[in-house]
């Protein structure tokens, strides 16, 4: 057969392996259309899918693509897009049907799975002089190893894993052969495809060239002449790059990753025999805090790699270099600041070793090398690997204390014992015996590969409870809509199915939960009795007066029992009800100037806050009061209320996950009471007994609870209203209004203060202050005024024009040496 076509074949293979296997994985899981169930898994859950609905919603419909208001307060979409969509495989939404984005993002991790195989294979087939179909199955290893399992939800780092060997493969003919277009070219594609990742190849990058750089180039001057190339190339390939980066870095800087903070003193998080143990077949993925990574890429690694130390065909040097690599590793896995280093001098907030694919990516490069060197091994070298392998996992049994269980243990001890009872016919069986003994040890491999993927791949979720109410909710905000008439309001969910379910139903909200997520905003929500953290901030613990000036018109419940004073109901089928916010504040409002000079929130105290902040609004008395008779137990409070009110508790033991309030026929459920948020109790009659009960098995939990003052939220309420931004224009990057003042003030407009937005009043750009550390404060004088708003994501134009100039350049050097080779 020709020589091509068999390539082509094994490359094909390559990518049908893997994809195979995890398409197998998917139906035994039950993965819809095979059953109810779908792989969305931590982020994919909460974040991916409704940033993927958000990205589909403005391709179809030619939105803009550099703002979004589904996005919490507002949210720069450029910067969002760089941080989790620029695969450019997303761009295939467009044919996506609008039900189906969970199942277009399963296939993605299909393809990219079975990707990471050829790519892999590729490597393989060009970087060793001679290769076979074996190297089939080690590509799957790689596409299908411990770090897949752990992370194959975490698509938008999966680009990566597919361009890494061939970026590799371009800094290796870049080193020997001079050629730099595979390279430049796969680089800036990683970088563009995913810059967090893109950080960890970089730094790999460096340590792979510096090897090579002793090991393929001699003399003084071509390695010069070698770290020309590779310092312009790499320029080149991040400067393409520049479009997405520079928007990043500059939305990046507002969000609760900005900042670098080193660590002042060394650490070790684990010994090295229980981070080693991590290798075994079937250890469960890890994804939490303790750091530990997720390497396993075959039973039998061990074995090879002592063969490949013991090999007398490989040169000493090269082995020594690649031992002090793995080592290498080994500590920054376990090194508290290593593993700050890696992580683009960021520590992990959970989620491990994210560099681990790059170990993988050596050590299997190792193996297959050993593999294919075997008659540089003795039946000896064979006999000591097993011993050795076996050795290594009862040390892990003995002495290890990591999470890998005694049935793991053996199973891999089993299959290493196999591959090297089957490598010993290989090396010392007649033709036949070496030709089944090779067919039975790739066979066995690729079994291996299924039981391990379908025991610690694609932890999913019911894709039946993930949509249920998806229908629902979007019909009866159709029925809203069609009635409303205000250029521009926010909705919520009472309930809600993740911090992004805006971007899922398609509407204005007030809650996010993003990396990009402006810190200040999530400060602001906590100083009023809010849910907010590093990365994310929501609507949960408002109170009338924070939801009316977040212009929180129409809430979303699944309770028939929401009505008050406060909201009526305005649409409902039985599943989910819409309520309306009678006291609904618009986009921008006046306030006096002095306004925060009379109000000084402070950390940890809400409710006082919340208090100091009508007053002074000039609220007379308290907005909220205690009240109540309260009955605490070990781990339930009971009050009775005293006289018809809406009522609010406060807790403080913020060891607490989950709260109960039973309320006659109204119960709900709080979830992530750790954040420490106002419990919104709602409307209650006098007499009636609230029964609120933690089911986290704290002792000694207490609430304490407070009655709404009526007078004075509408004395707060109507001063905020008495001088508003009538909206004549609304768009995501252009808004137009006019407000009348006869006193001035400052205009806050309800959407968090960045770099991108201009401000014009009566068409003269003007300085935007801050109210509340986080949103727009505008200075007005007294009189009628024009006011807009303008967006443009910061950065991109200076990012694209980097990256159009590193194009350019590029070309001509293409261009140049091009004509250079005609002369």
């Amino acid at each position: 057969m020709d020589e091509r076509k068999t390539i082509r074949i094994r490359y094909l293979c390559a990518f049908l392996l893997p994809f195979v296997i995890a398409c197998l994985v998917c139906i035994k899981n039950g993965v819809y259309p095979f059953g109810e169930n779908c792989i969305l898994h931590i982020d994919m859950y909460h974040q991916y899918e409704p940033f993927f609905t958000e990205l589909m919603d403005k391709l179809k419909h030619g939105k803009s693509l550099l703002y979004s208001f589904r996005l919490g307060l507002g949210s720069d979409f450029v910067s969002l897009f760089a941080y989790y969509l620029a695969s450019p495989l997303n761009w295939f939404l467009l044919i996506c049907p609008n039900a189906h984005v969970i199942e277009f993002m399963t296939l993605l991790v299909l393809i990219k799975i079975g990707l990471c195989g050829l790519s892999f294979a590729i490597y393989l087939q060009n970087h060793f002089s001679k290769a076979d179909a074996s190297l089939i199955v080690f590509a799957a290893f790689y596409a299908l190893s411990g770090y897949m399992a752990a992370y194959s939800w975490n698509i938008m780092w999966l680009d990566c894993l597919v361009l890494a060997p061939l970026v590799i493969l371009g800094l290796e003919s870049l080193v020997k052969e001079g050629t730099y277009r595979l390279y430049c070219l796969g680089l800036a594609a990683a970088i563009l495809s995913n810059f967090y990742i893109a950080i960890m190849l970089c730094i790999f990058l460096v340590i792979w060239f510096a090897l090579l750089l002793f090991e393929e180039v001699h003399g003084m001057k071509n390695r010069m002449i070698c770290c020309g190339r590779f310092a312009l190339y790499s320029l080149l390939g991040g400067g393409m790059g520049a479009v997405l980066l520079l928007p990043e870095a500059v939305i990046l800087s507002y969000s609760g990753s900005s900042g670098i903070s080193v660590p002042r003193n060394m650490e070790w998080y684990f010994d090295l025999i229980s981070m080693l143990g991590r290798h075994c077949m079937n250890v469960a993925e890890y994804t939490g805090r303790d750091h530990w990574p997720n390497l396993y890429c075959g039973a039998g690694i061990f074995l090879f790699l002592t063969l490949y130390f013991c090999s007398r065909k490989l040169p000493k040097k090269v082995k020594i270099r690649r031992g002090i690599l793995l080592i290498f590793f080994w500590i920054s896995f376990a090194n508290n600041i290593l593993d700050f280093i890696w992580h683009g001098l960021h520590f992990p907030d959970s989620l491990p070793g994210r560099q681990a694919f790059l170990y993988i990516f050596v050590l299997l490069v190792m193996a297959y090398e050993a593999y294919q060197n075997l008659q540089g091994n003795t039946w000896a070298h064979i006999i000591a690997g097993i011993v050795i392998t076996i050795a290594f996992l009862a040390a892990v049994r003995i002495l290890g204390n990591g999470p890998v269980d005694a049935e793991e243990l053996l199973i891999t001890g089993v299959l290493a014992a196999g591959y090297g009872l089957l490598l010993l016919l290989l090396k010392i069986g007649g033709k036949n015996i070496r030709a089944n003994a090779k067919t039975i040890l790739l066979t066995l491999a690729a079994l291996e590969l299924w039981v391990n993927f379908s025991v610690t791949g694609f932890t999913g979720t019911s894709r039946t409870s993930y949509t249920k109410n998806w229908d629902s909710v979007k019909s009866l905000l159709a029925e809203v809509n069609q009635t409303e008439e205000a250029a521009f309001y926010r909705t919520e969910e009472m309930e809600r199915l993740t911090k992004n379910d805006a971007a899922i139903y398609g509407y204005a909200s007030s809650t996010t939960f993003s990396s990009l997520m402006n810190i200040g905003v999530s400060r602001f929500y906590r100083y009023l009795g809010m849910e907010g953290g590093k990365n994310f901030y929501s609507y949960s613990g408002s109170t009338p007066l924070t939801s009316a000036m977040l212009s929180v018109k129409y809430l979303i419940s699944k309770s028939p029992y929401e009505e008050s004073p406060l909201r009526r109901l305005v649409a409902e089928d039985g599943s989910n009800y819409i309520y309306e916010n009678l006291y609904t504040l618009p986009l921008g409002f006046l306030t006096d100037t002095d306004l925060e000079e009379n109000w000084l929130p402070q950390s940890g105290a809400p409710i006082a806050n919340l208090n100091s902040l009508a007053k002074a609004l000039g609220a007379k008395e308290d907005m909220l009061f205690e009240n109540g008779t309260v009955e605490i137990s070990e781990k339930k409070t009971t009050v009775t209320v005293s006289q018809d009110c809406y009522l609010y508790g406060t807790y403080t033991d913020t060891s607490v996950t989950n709260i109960i309030v039973a309320n006659g026929s109204r119960n709900r459920k709080y979830n992530k009471c750790d954040h420490g948020y106002i419990l919104d109790l709602g409307w209650c009659k006098a007499g009636e007994s609230i029964e609120i009960t933690n089911t986290s098995n704290v002792s000694n939990f207490a609430v304490k609870t407070y009655a709404l003052n009526l007078e004075s939220f509408q004395t707060a309420y109507n001063k905020l209203n008495a001088q508003t931004l009538e909206l004549t224009q609304f768009g995501d990057t252009k808004i137009s209004g006019q407000i009348e003042t006869p006193y001035g003030g400052n205009l806050v407009i309800s959407i968090p203060k960045e770099a991108g937005w201009r401000i014009f009043i009566d068409e003269t750009e003007t300085e935007c202050g801050l109210f509340g550390d986080s949103l727009m404060s505008i200075p007005l004088t007294s009189g009628t005024h024009q006011i807009t708003l303008r967006y443009m994501t910061p950065g991109l134009k200076a990012g694209a024009a980097i990256s159009l100039a590193s194009l350019l350049l590029f070309l001509l050097i293409c261009a140049y040496h091009k004509a250079r080779n005609r002369i």
